[in-house]
């Protein structure tokens, strides 16, 4: 797997097609065109990209999210609430930066051979459409909260007792030895970020599918994290 992220092809021709269909029609999107209601359900998928220094730490991954939309029919804007989970892999070259800092430390002794990093956000987002239509463009952006958590462990082989299943009419696993990841080490931040964003929607039955794709800047005491999902969700 190729750990030099600062190109992130597969997102950039992505972004790029989302942008040709911006470009060509005044057109809007993201709302459900449902008059009854000013509240709205989200769930979305995809895979996130990480952008800067991160790119050389962590290698692109699976995001998923979801969320609640507050938007009247007779406004061009609304308030989008999310919460969303993201997991990257640590690259070889962050795996071989944390062995060097071991051998290094008196302190410290073996070596690690994996880990990732998991982000946590809580966001609030002001969402805007060009006109009331529920096909096309809409712009995004807010503030959230983010907890990041940073592991690294060690492939070992582990004993691993036998478990019976009472959902599956008490099937059991027998016990023995195999390979696992142990935790050899761990850390975790809540800090602030904020994000912004572009999206697209399409009229689907009583709801809207669309493609967004966001930026998010998270401010840490050490190396800021930035990262940037493309995703695919249904609104309705």
């Amino acid at each position: 797997m190729p750990h030099d992220r600062r190109t992130a092809p597969c997102f950039y021709v992505a972004l790029a097609a989302l942008a040709t269909l911006a470009a060509g029609t005044a057109s809007a999107g993201g709302r459900p065109d449902d008059t009854s209601r000013n509240w709205f359900g989200e769930v979305s998928g995809g895979w996130a990209f990480p952008q800067s220094d991160a790119s050389d730490l962590l290698d692109d991954d699976f995001i998923v999210s979801g969320g609640a939309t507050f938007w009247p029919s007779t406004r061009k804007y609304g308030i989008n609430l999310q919460a969303g989970y993201a997991s990257f892999d640590l690259t070889d070259k962050a795996i071989a930066d944390v062995n060097r800092l071991i051998l290094l430390d008196p302190n410290n002794s073996g070596s690690v051979d994996g880990g990732d990093v998991e982000t946590w956000h809580v966001t609030a987002n002001v969402i805007w459409s060009p006109n009331s239509r529920d096909n096309g463009l809409y712009l995004t952006g807010g503030i959230g909260a983010y907890h990041l958590k940073g592991t690294v462990t060690q492939t070992q082989l582990l004993y691993f007792p036998p478990f019976c299943d009472p959902w599956y009419w008490w099937w059991c696993v027998p016990g023995g030895f195999g390979t696992g990841a142990v935790v050899r080490g761990s850390d975790s931040t809540t800090e602030f970020g904020y994000n912004f964003g572009v999206g697209w929607g399409w009229q689907l039955n009583e709801g809207v599918f669309f493609v967004e794709a966001r930026y998010h800047f998270v401010n840490t005491d050490t190396e800021d994290m930035k990262y940037v999902p493309l995703q695919f969700g249904f609104r309705w």
